[in-house]
């Protein structure tokens, strides 16, 4: 079998080369390619067969990173080292393999080693390890901002001009669209409002819609968040949005009694220490949905507490239970009268 001779052009300049196969080390001495390509071509076609046929399964993540790192550098040749390096490498790479799986893996990584002297890849790895926050870092990052947000004094003011921007989906009166594809938010309590804000900016709850809104490129930091939270929970709340179909209030009521009243109060008044929302006066729709996603374990940051409770539920109980619940009041003092408009976005004459 022929073999090639020196090189004796730069690597990528074009070369005619003698029409026989080129052996690359004891597993491509089958592989045979047609002599009509440039030399540089042949090259890097042999090198992606080479690399295909061997699937090592290295134990220790130091050789499996290093191993990737040569695999990228030898497809791509960053350094742009000649030929003969590519190809030193490649054997030394396929000796350390050999050696990695009889068990010699001092030897083994030492032999890779010497592959990035040859292709001159840098001792440290200058791509940044990007690594996904766990849950637990999720929530202890919404903690911190709750408790930031909580401890500072609302400016309304500030608030409104925050509001603005989410009156676009909410309405000015905080009520949003009679569907329910959104909640109500009008006079819910400023640490439920914190809370799911701090939840939905740092990932710990899915809303792809809110996201861009809630984060403090958009909104600011803390004192954004505590401002308008503070300016929602003085709006007025609408007790004429959608309900259930009234068939089984009943059965609505004892579940509620038997089920919810412990959190979130005999009137769905919610707990604003405990972060427990206001659910009196709430779009059906709306809880129905929140309330699927609870107990599929489609909502991240749901109490456990609730999840466990309501796991059982079918949807007889769902509706029936969010439809009496979608019924209750809040406090005269807190409820819109019929016709109710947002004086803040009434332009004066």
């Amino acid at each position: 079998m022929g073999r090639i001779g020196p090189l004796s052009q730069p690597w990528g300049a074009d070369a005619t080369v003698r029409e026989n196969p080129l052996a690359i080390g004891d597993r491509m001495r089958r592989l045979r390619v047609e002599m009509v390509f440039p030399r540089r071509t042949r090259f890097f076609v042999l090198l992606a067969a080479l690399l295909s046929l061997v699937s090592p399964s290295p134990a220790r993540a130091d050789f499996e990173g290093d191993l990737a790192r040569i695999d990228e550098a030898l497809k791509k040749n960053p350094s742009r080292v000649l030929p003969q390096a590519l190809e030193s490498c490649l054997s030394r790479r396929q000796f350390a393999l050999d050696l990695y799986d009889r068990g010699r893996t001092v030897r083994a990584e030492r032999s890779l080693r010497q592959c990035f002297d040859l292709l001159k890849i840098p001792e440290v790895d200058p791509t940044p390890k990007v690594v996904a926050p766990t849950e637990a870092d999720l929530q202890a990052k919404a903690r911190e901002q709750i408790e930031q947000a909580l401890a500072l004094t609302p400016n309304v003011e500030h608030g409104l001009e925050i509001y603005r921007t989410c009156a676009a989906c909410h309405m000015p009166e905080g009520w949003s669209l009679p569907y329910g594809g959104m909640p109500q938010i009008a006079g819910q309590h400023r640490s439920v409002i914190i809370k799911q804000l701090a939840d939905i900016r740092l990932g710990n709850r899915a809303n792809a819609l809110m996201a861009p809104y809630a984060s403090a490129e958009s909104i600011g930091g803390a004192q954004s968040i505590a401002d308008v939270a503070g300016y929602i929970e003085s709006l007025e709340i609408n007790v004429r949005l959608g309900k259930g179909s009234g068939k089984d209030l009943e059965l609505g009521e004892r579940l509620y009694r038997e089920t919810c009243t412990g959190c979130h109060g005999e009137n769905g008044e919610g707990n604003d220490e405990n972060f427990v929302p206001r659910i009196q006066a709430q779009n059906y729709n709306y809880l129905v949905r929140q309330f699927k996603w609870i107990r599929d374990g489609e909502r991240h940051n749901a109490n456990p507490e609730m999840v466990a409770r309501i796991k059982k539920f079918g949807d007889r109980e769902v509706h029936a239970v969010l439809d009496y619940a979608s019924r209750l009041e809040p406090p005269a003092e807190m409820q819109a009268p019929p016709g109710w408009k947002n004086p803040d976005f009434i332009e004066s004459k």
